[in-house]
């Protein structure tokens, strides 16, 4: 069941209903019976796999918590980061590094047929959290095992985040509040405004995007409006996803944090990742740059910290070295930020300076949407050599079968984006602003219905 179908939308309408009418002590077991049938509406056998996360994490924790002895706890911990990390191995990246070790040595792997759960990256990250928190003493772990499954299964943010973290969700899945009225209004406007995102823009670019992608040879300006539209895609698409996500949530009296802050306004690489997937940022900044020694021992060590962080990302992101060297790229640019000293200016206003910055920022990402997008590593170094080759704008436009209807159409929606932000950051707008963005939305179900324009979350995949 995805977000973007009129069935999440009858399923989430139905789970609000008997929400508000049940009993507070009963909300928890009607939240985690949904989720489960949410998750199952994927693949039923996988949610064993979540099950047996919750179990794990949950037993790891009440250990820690428990234990006489330092090592006690160190195995506690170590069993539960150990579980997690081993299920993403053999579930996510298994082929990937048995394919690097054949190559190796000289031999080749054929990949055996192994089913990615759906959101197994967030969910395996969500968990480890909590048990690193109550291991931290920051924590408490949690008594009611009910109540810890609906924290890891929460269906609005179960397939593709935010990353929550325990301290901050699980006391509203306990106290389970009674909605309010701001909630309501609040939670239907990121509802539109998440919609509006995927449906509109994000689906009306993927058609383009796929048949750049799919060219054998493609016109250097097909690769740079191809990494273009791929770029409002990638951002409407799953900031999309994260709105709707708080939205359900909110409907359910329930706060989800923000995991998108305009990313591409940003001034500097380092301020990009403070905009961009937040909660993933956050995650690697608690949990492996700080440990690491952050900016706390010199350059030297921030730097280091800083590489290691970027490269677990890229391969958060993906069993591909495309995303390794993705990574990789992000970590190098946030290093030489360091080394000059770069930060975004916080003050009111733009200066010359301000958008000078802002240009060469927005460069360096959209040169790496194409590592993120391309399927190998030979198919990115193709596309960047036909970036750096001859361009023939009518061939380029041609390439991407980019029509002026379909120019105009998503020209038209992508100046609803400034519309978009004040609607997800509490802004007031026109009351008509509701009926045209419910009017597009519904107009693009219909399309999609008629079988055209339909792609599913990109963040889906990892």
């Amino acid at each position: 069941m995805s977000f973007d179908t009129p069935g999440y939308v009858l399923f989430l309408g139905a789970v609000v209903l008997f929400y508000r009418f049940l009993p507070r002590r009963f909300r928890w077991a009607l939240l985690l019976t949904s989720s489960l049938f949410f998750y199952a509406c994927w693949s039923a056998p996988l949610t064993l796999v979540i099950i047996g996360v919750v179990l794990l994490t949950y037993g790891c924790a009440y250990c820690i918590q428990n234990a006489k002895s330092i090592l006690g706890r160190k195995l506690g911990l170590s069993a539960a980061v150990v579980g997690c990390v081993g299920l993403l191995i053999w579930f996510k990246y298994f082929n990937f590094l048995a394919d690097a070790l054949f190559s190796l040595f000289g031999g080749s792997w054929s990949p055996w047929n192994i089913l990615l759960p759906v959101g197994c990256s967030f969910y395996t990250f969500q968990a480890m959290s909590y048990v690193i928190d109550v291991y931290r003493g920051r924590l408490q772990a949690a008594k009611h095992l009910g109540r810890y499954a609906l924290y890891i299964c929460f269906f609005p943010q179960l397939v593709a985040g935010p990353i929550e973290r325990a301290g901050a969700l699980l006391p509203q899945l306990t106290d389970t509040p009674d909605p309010k009225e701001q909630d309501t209004k609040q939670g239907l406007k990121l509802l539109l405004s998440g919609f509006f995102r995927k449906l509109v823009i994000a689906d009306m670019a993927a058609p383009m995007v796929n048949r750049v992608f799919a060219l054998a040879n493609p016109d250097g300006s097909a690769v740079f409006l191809g990494a273009l539209l791929f770029s409002f895609q990638i951002y409407c698409d799953f900031a999309g996803y994260s709105e709707i996500a708080r939205g359900s949530a909110l409907l359910l009296g329930i706060s989800l944090r923000r995991n998108f802050d305009r990313p591409y306004l940003s001034r500097t690489v380092r301020g990009f990742w403070r905009r961009w997937h937040m909660s993933l940022t956050a995650w690697f900044t608690d949990y492996v740059y700080i440990p690491l020694g952050g900016s706390r021992k010199g350059k030297i060590q921030q730097i280091a910290a800083t590489l290691a962080v970027f490269l677990l990302s890229g391969l958060w992101h993906g069993a591909n070295w495309t995303f390794v060297l993705w990574g990789l790229y992000h970590g190098l640019l946030c290093a030489v930020e360091i080394l000059l000293g770069r930060k975004e200016n916080k003050a009111d206003g733009w200066r010359l300076s301000d958008w000078v910055n802002w240009f060469i920022t927005g460069a360096l990402v959209l040169f790496s949407w194409l590592l993120f997008r391309a399927e190998s590593l030979g198919q990115a170094g193709a596309l960047l050599a036909s970036l750096v080759s001859g361009w023939d704008v009518q061939t380029g436009i041609a390439q991407a079968a980019m029509g002026w209807k379909e120019a105009a159409c998503l020209t038209l929606a992508l100046m609803q984006l400034p519309l978009l932000n004040r609607l997800s950051h509490h802004e007031k707008v026109w009351d008509l602003t509701y009926v045209f963005l419910t009017v597009c939305i519904l107009a693009a179900w219909f399309v999609r219905a008629a079988g055209h324009g339909a792609s599913a979350f990109i963040y889906f995949q990892f």
